[in-house]
């Protein structure tokens, strides 16, 4: 009797089951081994964005004002960091956070917002540098700080903007919010030029209407936007889903798979500057 060598017994024993179980794994997300540094996150957005990110096997550092909704959203391998987007240190420090539990970031999805509406005689300044703050503060702040850590990085990386039809679209009543989108909308180009030589992508997606768990609703902005349409609240709904091309309703979900589209690299790694309006159809919006 001659026994079997140890490399023997190791290809009889061991290794064919292990390809077997290597077999049965998942194959790894588009995303996988990604960072993703999501504001807003505790938002109905920012929930659909991270969810569908993490899907794709990356792990999110959610960042809003709400840090028990950011934790939930970043899921069980993400974290959860409160803070707010119009301070310099906030931001630093949320950063911070998400390098020191996952070594860097490779994407920054810049969502958080809010929403007013006024006739511009009843525009206030507060509320007009409210949405400036936010909306081109706020996009600054965490665009600046991304941009540092992904050069230093030197791997390139994806810069995601959730804009606005209002980037694009003139309208009454929401002077301060339309251009405060408008400014984002341009600071995402701008970015776009400043990054392209180091790899890193800035592109912008155009949500229109999505009432369905967002938080920019559950102020007075559903009332405020049906009082301009002379609406009730309740029909707001209808109303959006009629005006657009193709009568649809959007949501949450829809924004998340067009930021999935510009996070990822086999999806748009030759894409830069670019804008997806998901919005059913808005004439008034289509770019050119």
């Amino acid at each position: 009797f001659v026994s079997l060598t140890a490399d023997e017994s190791f290809a009889v024993e061991y290794w064919p089951l292990e390809l077997y179980k290597l077999s049965l794994a998942p194959a790894p997300g588009e995303l996988q081994g990604k960072v993703a540094f999501v504001t807003g996150a505790g938002g109905g957005i920012g929930r659909a964005i991270s969810a569908e990110l993490t899907a794709a096997g990356a792990v999110v550092a959610g960042f809003d004002l709400d840090e028990g909704g950011a934790t939930e959203a970043a899921g069980p391998l993400g974290i959860g960091i409160g803070g707010d987007v119009t301070s310099e240190e906030s931001v630093a420090h949320a950063y911070r956070e998400a390098v020191r539990k996952f070594g860097g970031v490779d994407i920054l999805v810049s969502n958080a917002g809010i929403a007013s509406s006024s006739a511009i005689e009843d525009t206030t300044l507060e509320e007009w540098e409210r949405n400036h703050r936010i909306l081109g503060t706020g996009y600054f702040l965490v665009s600046k700080e991304a941009f540092r850590i992904m050069r230093e990085q030197g791997t390139g990386g994806s810069v995601v903007f959730i804009s606005s039809k209002n980037s694009l679209v003139a309208g009454k009543n929401a002077s301060a919010y339309s251009s405060a989108k408008a400014a984002e909308l341009h600071l995402a180009r701008c970015l776009a030029e400043e990054g392209g030589a180091d790899g890193i992508r800035v592109n912008t997606v155009n949500p229109d209407a999505v009432l369905r768990g967002s938080k920019i609703w559950q102020g007075n902005w559903r009332e405020e936007r049906a009082a301009n349409y002379g609406l009730d609240p309740a029909e707001l709904e209808e109303h959006y889903r009629q005006r657009n091309t193709l009568k649809v309703l959007i949501l949450p979900e829809d924004i998340a798979a067009s930021t999935l589209h510009f996070a990822s690299e086999a999806r748009s790694g030759k894409s830069t500057g670019n804008i997806l309006n998901v919005d059913g159809g808005v004439p008034a919006a289509y770019t050119r």
